[in-house]
């Protein structure tokens, strides 16, 4: 059974929104950054697998973003251009200390995860 990596979203939303412990609120919102942008990564690269696209293993991120940017779908186009954003929003969230990371920050980019699932639904299904 494979994994379903749409749970890294469900992930994203519950360490957004049940933290425990006060201090480790930034922690929690970087890694609900994190968690939106690899479910999406996740399912994005299935559904071009299923499609018969194999994303090379050198710069798997930048080239899974730009098959769908380069498509001629506009659908794809939408969810390249969202993953690229949210692409950002997680590389400032894993590797820049000196950015603080907010609640309405880690919101947004759950909702734009969120905005993503709903638009492969708009693709066909191959």
């Amino acid at each position: 059974m494979s994994f379903d990596w749409k749970t890294y979203i469900k992930v994203a939303n519950e360490l957004i929104n049940n933290q425990k412990i006060k201090a480790l609120e930034e922690a929690y919102l970087r890694s609900a950054i994190s968690r939106s942008y690899y479910g999406v990564f996740g399912v994005a690269n299935s559904y071009l697998k299923n499609k018969g696209i194999t994303i090379p293993a050198i710069d798997t991120h930048k080239s899974l973003r730009n098959e769908f940017k380069n498509s001629t779908d506009k659908t794809m186009k939408k969810i390249g251009q969202d993953l690229d954003r949210l692409w950002r929003d997680r590389k400032d969230a894993d590797y820049e200390g000196t950015i603080s990371i907010n609640l309405n920050k880690a919101q947004l980019s759950y909702q734009m995860a969120v905005r993503i699932l709903q638009n492969f639904k708009n693709l066909s299904v191959p």
